[in-house]
This record gives C-alpha cells, sequence and structure tokens, in this order.
C-alpha cells in the first residue's frame, strides 16, 4: 500500500497473513513512522492487533497518531 499522511506522520496499512490452528487467516496492520525516539528507538510504531477491514485499520493508526501528538502514545 502507499504512504499516507496524517498530521506529521506517515503511516501504511498492510494486510498480513498467518496461521491459525493450521488455518490461513488475515488481517490488516498499520505501520507509523516517526523519527526515532524512546520507546520506539528506530521510528516505526507496528500495531498491536489485527483489524477485519482496511478502514479499521486507518482509522486506528490516525487515532494511534492522536495518542502521540497528545504525548499518550
Amino acid at each position: 500500500m502507499a504512504k499516507e499522511k496524517y498530521s506529521y506522520y506517515e503511516f501504511e496499512i498492510y494486510l498480513d497473513v498467518g496461521l491459525l490452528k493450521d488455518k490461513a487467516v488475515h488481517g490488516y496492520i498499520y505501520k507509523i513512522f516517526g523519527t526515532g525516539c524512546p520507546p520506539y528507538d528506530d521510528g516505526v510504531i507496528e500495531s498491536d492487533e489485527w483489524y477485519d477491514t482496511e478502514q479499521e485499520a486507518r482509522f486506528a493508526a490516525i487515532g494511534h497518531i492522536d495518542l502521540l501528538e497528545n504525548g499518550e502514545g
């Protein structure tokens, strides 16, 4: 997927595939790209959970960026 921008951060949504009880499952995750600072020293923040749709992952990424900008993320 292409990088998107929200406020001062760029992020991407990815389709991820894994195995659950020997069955392939998929879900969407996000990665937020920023400057490297603790606790994210490499500057990349990846979602901790999968989302059923690309839009859900996008809203979660935007919410996470809002938290980062308010010093809560």
